[in-house]
């Protein structure tokens, strides 16, 4: 039988850390290669509040330094809990202007992952249909199997 390969997305939540972990607990078998890939986004750079046409250069360009050190620590963080569980694998990281969830099917396809698992953020129904969802991407666009993992406090609906 040939290796299993799995992409976890990590985006440094809580939500991508519970899947992480249902994922070791569950699922994990050995001989499965885990991809534990960190979608980088600059959180810390608001665009709608300044206009970086307008903004001093030397401002922007720490903001961005220190979004960087910011990803390469989780980065290295990642690497850390691939090796605190004795997971063979990899931390990659996805940088993509795009949308998320079809950064993280490229992805996949990339490493030709077997299965994508996410957290899920668990937003409501019209959050969800303003907003989108990397999680309802992935599952009505991937063309392989998705595993959606739900926040072990978020209640189910009635």
């Amino acid at each position: 039988m040939s290796e299993c390969r799995v992409l976890i997305a990590m985006d440094g939540s809580e939500n991508a850390a519970i899947a992480l972990k249902y994922y070791v607990e569950n699922i994990h078998r050995p001989g499965c290669y885990v991809i534990l890939a960190h979608c980088a986004e600059y959180t810390n750079v608001n665009f709608g509040m300044v206009s970086l046409s307008q903004a001093d250069p030397t401002i922007v360009e720490r903001t961005v330094n220190e979004e960087e050190k910011r990803i390469h620590a989780l980065i290295e963080q990642l690497n850390k809990v691939l090796e605190s569980h004795n997971l063979s694998g990899e931390v990659v990281r996805i940088q993509g202007e795009g949308n998320p969830g079809h950064e993280i099917i490229n992805k996949a396809n990339e490493k030709k992952a077997d299965m994508i698992v996410t957290g899920s953020r668990g937003m409501g129904k019209i959050r969800r249909t303003l907003m989108g969802s990397v999680s309802d991407y992935l599952v009505h666009h991937s063309n392989i199997p998705v595993l959606v993992c739900k926040h072990e406090k978020h209640e189910q609906h009635k």
